[in-house]
């Protein structure tokens, strides 16, 4: 036993004494299941049985409560009585399941008293023999007949020795008054009350148990409510799942007390039990009362009678292993009529959609009329909560259980916008029912928009355009709610494919009313379609900046702002505020992450990519970039793959990672992303790719076909493609004429457009005669130490080191490589910097045909070697061994002619400029 229990243990010594010297009696042991009656009762029998007593016991059992006589059948088939005594008894029972009643009562109401008279003579036999002891345990589980024949026996024992012992779970309703009350009125009757422990109990019993180590005795207590056998049970469980902690564990064996517990107990406990543990939370006395009223006579009694067993705290489980317990203990079909019960009885007390939605889900059934409606309003409250799975199982329930074409497509609608949260992949599948609708003008305004955006994702202009204009034909011209709804998306799809802009029914498209602007909706998308035209036209002015940040100053992020959001900042990275840029973005994609939305996580960590690019931090920008393509698969991502990929191939040639970039030049990419500004940003990334491989001719085609494209669907942004002087490189490393696309560029950019112009005075100083380059170049510097791009600054620098070596001015290109280390070592980015200044280099370029001899490996060592690397920093940045670079070199000064490292002619130090 658990707990010694003195007080109990010498009223029932002083009892057996008593029935010893012939003063038979009764004493009745009730408290709560597990508080250790059945354990006071085996102590009891041992003691009787070691004072010569003849010891008989039967256990009350609901599956007996039909036989006549079950308990009293255990009682007397116990062992130790005598053979004669066990003929005789045989036959009264018999007679007694046979005799048939009187009247129109049962025979459990009209008993064979003869019967009765015989089993109660051979009893007080016995008891002149030796002293008896018949145990009852679990009375209230006893069958009526036999719990009539104790009534009647109690009567007779006044002065036999024989003492009996009845165990039975308290509570409000006494299971069988009549024999309460007998024994009330009997001078030779006790009552025992075993209460649960409190918080001191437990702390002595855990004591006894070193064992457990440093425990905490009141988080024991919350637990176990003080329930002996509770608490027995997690101490089990505590040895074998978290010895040596202090709080208790609760696991297998504290789920089988638990369930002990319910099934001993009072019937109305275990219906009440399940009640609440489908529930999941305490409910009203109504409620309960509602729910299991056809099962249970008494769910207010079974509600007390749990708690006073120790399991509920407040109308709650004291431990969520209980409840699962529960539960695991019903059958399937049980769990699901259970729930579904509780479905309609909180729909129709007004319960919040999720919450009936869960049970609804539990029971997988959608059959009932209300069960749809109620579905999607659920899967909007899990949206809102950012708990898109319960969203989808919500709707896929409501799937089930549509009924009508209108209901149906409501359903794929919202299907497919929940699904592209987490892959815009597998929202694919609602897409053709959703389409067949769309082409007939018979989707919501709402629905049409989102499955546009949906289309152009996937490369699919032309559905999306079809859909467009079907959304506009079927709206009214006077609806303010769908002119706001359907202008930016005509936007969008202007911007991202600007070639089949013309597809759109430009003369029947909805403009939004000036009215529109008042409402915080409207307002948003009139702003976000302002700035995708202004990305569009390449108008980039400081009132499309200012309503950027505007945007990302009032609106959190969620399905119908973040078309809007991401346009933001869009056009903060084209006008080069970088900075401000940086910080939005991190703040949104903190909260993307925190809300588990990975299609808006990509989207952000691309658009971070770019930033941290543009920035010069290379490790940042294929950290976001390669996170993109984690978040969602790249199959997922569509024609908005261009970003990162764009980005890691840039990265991944500016730092002379070859292989790595023709990895990456292996993800598929769909064909129609080329007619996307993210195949142009492609189509350049790869340019760079063959231009710092020397393949300068491919470099020109790809170049080439940007700025054809950017003419023909104008948009020509140089701060987000800066083709012409890209072209201008790969031209002048052939040795042909840039200036002009140089020129040209530097007349298009705008004040802001700062470290696109510090680029472009970078390559305009390549350009130059050398002894005009060191002012160019000065304000090159200048231009990004403004616009923070730190690897074109330390690029810049050391390209003005070089050449200010080359005037002779030794002391200022000592400066300005010492400039250039500091900036280098503070960003991370030493590798960039050579170990000396570059020093000595000639004036005037080899001729060309000598150039020209070299191979495009030795062309590549040769420009690392004439920027001032050493042969150790060459062989990691081109990923060869040193006795490679050291070949290369001595062919390379052969075909020179020439002697030493620095005689290499300047022209070849900007070989392997990788400006992006």
């Amino acid at each position: 036993m658990l707990v010694e229990r003195d007080m109990e243990s010498a009223l029932l010594d002083g009892a057996l004494t008593e029935c010893a010297s012939g003063n038979g009696g009764a004493v009745t042991i009730t408290g709560p299941v597990g508080s250790g009656k059945t354990a006071l009762l085996r102590l009891v029998a041992q003691r009787a049985v070691d004072a010569g007593f003849t010891f008989l016991i039967g256990k009350g059992s609901r599956a007996e409560r039909d036989l006549p006589m079950g308990l009293m059948g255990q009682v007397f088939a116990g062992a130790g009585l005598p053979e004669d005594a066990t003929t005789e008894i045989a036959r009264l029972l018999d007679s007694q399941a046979t005799t048939p009643g009187t009247g129109d009562g049962p025979v459990a109401e009209h008993p064979d008293v003869r019967a009765w008279r015989g089993l109660t003579r051979v009893l007080l036999e016995l008891a002149d023999r030796t002293p008896l002891l018949i145990g009852i345990d679990d009375a209230h589980l006893a069958d009526t007949e036999s719990m009539q024949y104790l009534l009647y026996l109690l009567r007779r024992i006044d002065r036999a020795r024989m003492l009996i012992v009845i165990n039975e779970s308290g509570g409000l309703r006494r299971s069988w008054p009549m024999l309460a009350a007998e024994l009330q009125s009997q001078a030779n009757s006790r009552q025992l009350r075993l209460n649960l422990l409190s918080p001191a109990g437990v702390a002595t019993a855990l004591a006894r148990h070193p064992d457990l180590g440093a425990v905490s005795p009141p988080a024991w207590h919350r637990v176990s409510g003080g329930n002996p056998l509770l608490l027995n049970a997690l101490i089990e469980d505590h040895r074998v799942g978290r010895p040596g902690t202090p709080e208790p564990a609760a696991g297998e064996a504290y789920a089988q007390a638990v369930l002990t517990c319910l099934y001993r107990g009072d019937e109305s406990m275990l219906p009440v039990a399940r009640g609440l543990a489908v529930l999941d939370g305490p409910a009203t006395p109504r409620l309960l009362d509602e729910l299991v009223r056809d099962i249970c006579a008494a769910p207010t009694g079974g509600l007390t009678a749990i708690t006073e067993v120790g399991i509920l705290a407040d109308g709650r489980f004291r431990h969520p292993r209980a409840a699962a317990a529960v539960l695991d203990a019903m059958s399937p079909d049980d769990r699901a009529d259970l729930h579904e019960r509780v479905a309609k009885l909180l729909y129709r007390n007004g319960a919040p959609a999720l919450t009936v939605a869960r049970h609804k889900l539990a029971a997988r059934r959608a059959g009932a009329p209300w069960s749809v409606p109620l579905l999607h309003e659920a899967a909007e409250q899990a949206l809102a909560a950012d708990d898109t799975t319960v969203a989808l199982d919500c709707l896929r329930l409501a799937e089930r259980g549509r009924d009508g074409i209108t209901e149906c497509v409501r359903t794929q609608a919202a299907l497919l916008r929940t699904s592209w949260r987490l892959d815009p992949a597998t929202a694919e599948r609602y897409t053709p029912s959703l389409l067949k609708a769309g082409l007939a003008g018979e989707l919501p305004v709402m629905a049409a928009a989102m499955l546009v955006n949906h289309l152009m994702w996937f490369g699919r202009p032309a559905q999306a355009a079809a859909v467009l204009a079907a959304a506009v034909d079927a709206v009214d011209p006077d609806d303010p709610e769908a002119a706001i709804t359907l202008y930016p998306v005509e936007s969008r799809f202007a911007y991202v494919y600007p070639e089949l802009a013309g597809q759109l029914p430009c003369d029947r498209m909805i403009r939004p009313p000036a009215v529109a602007l008042a409402t915080s909706t409207g307002k948003l998308r009139i702003q976000t379609a302002g700035i995708i035209d202004a990305l569009r036209h390449g108008r980039i002015t400081e009132d499309a900046v200012d309503d950027a940040q505007a945007i990302l100053q009032q609106y959190r992020i969620d399905d119908h702002t973040y078309d809007g959001v991401l346009a933001a900042l869009e056009i903060l990275v084209a006008a080069e505020h970088l900075e401000t840029a940086a910080f939005w973005c991190d703040s949104l994609l903190t909260q993307a992450d925190e809300r588990h939305i990975p299609t808006w996580s990509a989207l952000l960590s691309s658009i971070r990519a770019v930033i941290s690019f543009r920035q010069g931090d290379m490790l940042e920008a294929e950290r976001h970039a390669s996170t993109a393509m984690c978040r969602v698969q790249p199959g997922g991502l569509g024609i908005f793959i261009g970003i990162p990929l764009s980005v890691l191939l840039l990265s991944a040639t500016r730092r002379g990672q070859f292989e790595k970039a023709l990895r990456l030049f292996a993800v598929p990419v769909p064909d129609v992303m080329f007619r996307t500004p993210f195949g142009l940003q492609y189509l350049r990334a790869r340019g760079r790719f063959h231009l710092a491989r020397g393949s300068y001719k491919a470099a020109m085609e790809d170049f080439g076909t940007c700025g054809e494209l950017v003419a023909k669907w104008g948009g020509d942004l140089p701060a987000i493609l800066p083709w012409r002087t890209d072209l201008a490189q790969a031209r002048l490393a052939l040795g042909l004429p840039g200036e002009d696309l140089v020129t040209d560029q530097l007349a298009r950019l705008g004040p802001a457009n700062r470290r696109t112009r510090g680029i472009t005075l970078r390559v305009l100083a390549a350009a130059t005669d050398p002894a005009q380059r060191v002012p160019i170049l000065r304000e090159a510097v200048d231009e990004l130490q403004a616009g923070g791009d730190q690897t074109e600054l330390i690029e810049a620098l050391t390209e003005l080191g070089a050449a200010q070596r080359a005037l002779g001015e030794h002391t200022k290109a000592r400066t300005t490589h010492r400039r250039a280390q500091q900036v280098a070592t503070k960003h991370d980015l030493s590798d960039l910097v050579p170990a000396r200044p570059v020093s000595h280099l000639r004036a005037e370029p080899a001729g060309d045909s000598m150039i020209e001899e070299l191979s495009d490996a030795e062309r590549r060592v040769a420009a690392l070697a004439a920027r001032g690397h050493t042969n150790q920093q060459i062989a990691r940045k081109l990923f060869i061994t040193v006795s490679t670079v050291e070949q290369h070199l001595t062919r390379v000064y052969r075909k020179l002619r020439i002697n030493r490292r620095s005689d290499l002619p300047f022209s070849l130090a900007g070989d392997l400029r990788n400006t992006a």
